[in-house]
């Protein structure tokens, strides 16, 4: 009975010698812990840490009324919040200021846990306030610097991907574009994963980016090969990116982000409570002995280090440090003894994969009853990723302080003007602005208002109202005005205005855009004449419809000349046959002459008597011989219809020529259309949308504003008109892929395009049209149809105009009929004076068919062609 006594005395001597240890533990750190009892209203405990963390006495918190008093006036909504959670069984954890006992703000993370009775009741409040102060000021600091940190991303010399939870690229810094040289950035982006690691690698990426969203980051190679031949290799590394402690995505090539952990804080009882906020600290908390011998250590010690919990029993804590840190760590403790003080040390310590990890540590003595050290309290931080932070601040500084020289020689050799412009002085000017103005650089300050003395007196006002706009806006874009050079030369420049805010300065950059605005004036003269030569041909062209005689020709062509090269002695000439090329531009000691056709054996000149200044430039002799050209082409077509039309006049006054006849007559005419058709397309066509596409590039420039923009805008859509014309008249010359795409194809084309300018309803129907013709039928059948919707548009008046195209065994059928006016037979006669009649019957006469006439049921005109199929 006397040994199970004994015992049980020695187990409870342990149990409460234990207890004072771990109270000893919690009064030394910074978290301090207490217990009220609501009914007594009473502090049933609180650690000494209480005072540490506020400055306050414990007799200052044994009435819970009067913690208010210590809350920060701004924070006070906060507290009373807390306050009046916990009074409702609500356990609540908050965070707010209070004013310290020696007059400083600290800030507290203040967690309470209420306890209730079997009638639910609140009955007791269990709390733990931790001095959260230097985590604050941290994450202010870190705040601060993440504005200057920001440009890391963007100037790493290695790719930095952001991703989103399904892999989608989120940001890529500029690194990315300068490695591949892939377009991967801005409004036409083209970004593809594909182009810039490689498909072989997809996988493996995909493999890893998933553990990272697991929380895993691990760190790879790989090797891609890039389009373009270049071959790549990585090291790869994807980190989780938690965002409220939820994994929102991961950065590649990207640094861990360590979650703070909070305290737990609902305790059954004390012991329990403390081991588990001694379990849940991130922060590495141990006791040793005077020796350096580790007694008590957190598992977040083994965490921290890789190593097992139970692995520093019987260790010294220089055991783990770095060998150049052993002394000085010696050196800290002996002090901490000697003083009896808090110390806060720094050192290194090894990981157990023999990484090197800087630790900051709060050394804190435990006092025997005697007032000796006993043992001590160590509270240490990793602050690795702090001391990187540390050494990239001072680097960068360095780098800023270095790349101030270099901005410097950078502005003196400068090609572009650079000035700095205060209080309505110049007060620098590098020295390629020296060089603008006409002045040497001696590296001396200068100082001259820029307005009065540089700018140009019709700009004075603009300039000055540009750096007033600076001075209220902080920006003033490309502007442009003339400056007088101290040799009296007046040049164009382009300045742009920046305000310095740290200097109270304006920054100018300008250049000289003499050269660019002469060739500008230039270019604009240009197509304003070219507009001009346009319209000429347009004009000329369209007024050639009319003509049906060479005498009126020649007379429209003279006067067309005249106006154009500004010149009254130009005239046509016959002379004997020379060997000059047709259209071709002769200077003579007199003038000039071309040679636009040959009339029975004598040349046909065009003569200009005198030698104008217009035709020295290049686009008025290109127009002056496609003109040439066009009208060659005429002549000779006028000459020989004239021909061809006597001898048809003296073979119809005798007999009805021969078929064989008509068909050359038709081959010849449409030899010619086609030809005229092609020299349009080629030439005159070809030429305007060469220059439309010139005036639409000049357009572009943003320096031609108002009236010059609005009348090239003008000139622009009256180049479009011309084009638009010019094709339709190429197009009814001679129908495009007419013989290639069929009869059939070609006639649905047309009525698609007639029916766009006019006002009745096209039906056709060629179901039973299954027959190959040849091309003299094809063109012969097509031509007839033109006319018959020619003669629709012009006289018929219809609403409604059906077609029909059918086949025989040995013949083809074409029927027309409309809803229209109709046509007097008793007045149709075979003669020239109706050339659309007389020319449909000739038509197919010379393909052996036959051609009625007569009314329709909606007493319209109503036509019937039967051609023989094999032509």
């Amino acid at each position: 009975m006397s040994s199970f006594n004994s015992l049980d005395t020695a187990t409870r001597e342990q149990l409460a010698n234990k207890n004072r240890l771990l109270e000893q533990m919690i009064s030394m750190i910074d978290a301090a812990i207490w217990s009220y009892d609501l009914l007594a209203n009473k502090i049933n405990f609180a650690s000494e840490a209480l005072t540490r963390i506020t400055g306050y006495p414990l007799k200052k918190f044994m009435d819970v009324n009067d913690w208010i008093t210590t809350v920060y006036p701004e924070d006070i909504p906060i507290f009373k919040k807390l306050s009046a959670n916990i009074r409702q069984g609500i356990p609540d954890q908050r965070e707010y200021r209070i004013w310290h006992a020696n007059g400083e703000i600290r800030w507290l993370q203040v967690g309470i846990m209420p306890s209730l009775n079997a009638d639910g009741e609140v009955t007791q409040f269990d709390g733990v306030i931790i001095d959260i102060t230097d985590r604050k000021k941290m994450e202010d600091e870190l705040h601060k610097s993440e504005q200057r940190y920001k440009s890391l991303f963007e100037y790493n010399s290695d790719v930095i991907c952001e991703l989103d939870l399904n892999g989608n690229v989120m940001d890529i810094n500029p690194t990315a574009e300068k490695i591949t040289g892939e377009r991967l950035l801005g409004a036409d982006a083209n970004f593809s994963m594909d182009d810039v690691f490689g498909k072989d690698n997809i996988q493996l990426m995909t493999e890893y980016f998933q553990l990272a969203l697991q929380g895993v980051s691990l760190t790879f190679e790989m090797t891609s090969r890039h389009k373009s031949g270049n071959v790549f290799h990585w090291e790869m590394k994807p980190v989780p990116i938690y965002v409220n402690h939820q994994i929102t995505g991961a950065f590649v090539i990207c640094k861990d982000i360590t979650a703070k952990k909070s305290i737990e804080k609902a305790l059954k009882d004390r012991e329990t409570q403390y081991r588990m906020i001694a379990d849940n600290m991130t922060d590495m908390l141990g006791m040793l002995d005077l020796e350096g011998n580790i007694l008590f250590a957190t598992p977040s010690c083994g965490k921290v280090l890789g190593l097992a919990e139970e692995s520093f029993r019987g260790k010294k804590l220089i055991d783990y440090l770095h060998p150049e840190d052993k002394d000085t760590l010696r050196r800290e403790i002996a002090m901490l003894i000697e003083t009896k003080r808090d110390r806060l040390m720094r050192y290194r310590i090894l990981h157990a994969d023999g990484a090197v990890l800087h630790l900051e540590c709060m050394g804190t003595p435990v006092f025997c009853d005697g007032g000796n050290v006993r043992s001590i309290i160590a509270l240490g931080r990793d602050i690795t990723e702090k001391v990187k932070i540390e050494k990239a601040l001072i680097e960068s500084e360095e780098r800023y302080r270095q790349s101030e020289e270099r901005y410097r020689r950078l502005v003196e050799l400068s090609p572009v003007a650079i000035a700095t412009y205060k209080d309505g002085k110049i007060t620098y000017i590098n020295p390629s602005g020296m060089k603008m103005v006409g002045k040497e650089f001696h590296g001396d300050k200068i100082e001259t208002d820029i307005i009065k003395d540089w700018v140009h007196p019709a700009y004075q006002k603009y300039a000055t109202e540009r750096m007033e706009n600076t001075l209220l806006t902080g920006f003033t874009a490309p502007g442009e005005f003339q400056i007088i050079r101290t040799d009296g030369q007046v040049i164009d420049i382009s300045m742009l205005s920046i305000y310095d805010s740290k200097s109270s300065s304006i920054q100018l950059m300008f250049e000289d855009i003499t050269v660019r605005k002469q060739s500008q004036r230039k270019l604009i003269e240009s197509e304003f004449r070219h507009y001009r030569l346009l319209t000429s041909l347009d004009r000329f062209s369209r007024d050639l419809f009319g003509v049906m005689k060479v005498s009126q020709l020649e007379r429209r062509l003279v006067r067309e000349v005249r106006e154009v090269i500004k010149s009254n002695r130009v005239s046509l000439q016959e002379v004997e046959h020379n060997e000059d090329r047709l259209c071709e531009i002769i200077e003579t000691d007199e003038g000039y002459h071309l040679k636009i056709g040959e009339i029975r054996g004598r040349s046909y000149l065009l003569c200009i008597d005198e030698k104008p200044a217009s035709l020295q430039i290049t686009t008025q002799r290109v127009w002056l011989q496609t003109i040439a050209r066009y009208v060659s082409v005429l002549f000779d077509n006028f000459l020989l219809i004239e021909d061809l039309s006597r001898e048809l006049e003296q073979s119809a006054a005798q007999q009805v020529g021969p078929t064989w006849l008509l068909r050359l007559l038709f081959n010849i005419s449409e030899n010619e259309r086609k030809r005229l058709s092609q020299d349009l397309h080629d030439a005159a066509l070809q030429e305007q949308i060469i220059w439309y596409r010139k005036l639409d590039l000049l357009m572009m420039d943003e320096s031609i504003t108002g009236d010059v923009r609005e009348q090239l805008g003008q000139i622009a859509e009256g180049l479009l008109d011309v084009i638009h014309q010019i094709r339709i008249t190429c197009n009814e010359l001679r129908p495009p892929l007419l013989t290639e795409e069929g009869l059939t194809t070609s006639l649905e084309a047309l009525f698609d395009f007639t029916q766009l300018r006019t006002n009745y309803c096209i039906q056709f129907d060629a179901a039973d049209y299954d027959h190959t013709i040849s091309d003299v039928l094809l063109i012969g059948l097509y031509r007839i149809v033109q006319e018959l919707l020619a003669n629709a548009t012009k006289h018929s008046r219809a609403t409604v105009v059906r077609i029909a195209l059918s086949s025989g065994s040995d013949h083809i059928r074409l029927t027309y009929e409309d809803n229209g006016v109709g046509m007097d037979f008793g007045t149709m006669k075979d003669s020239y004076n109706r050339m659309g009649i007389h020319g449909m019957k000739e038509r197919v006469r010379s393909m052996n068919g036959l051609i009625e006439f007569g009314s329709s049921k909606s007493n319209g005109l109503a036509v019937s062609i039967t051609i023989p199929a094999n032509g």
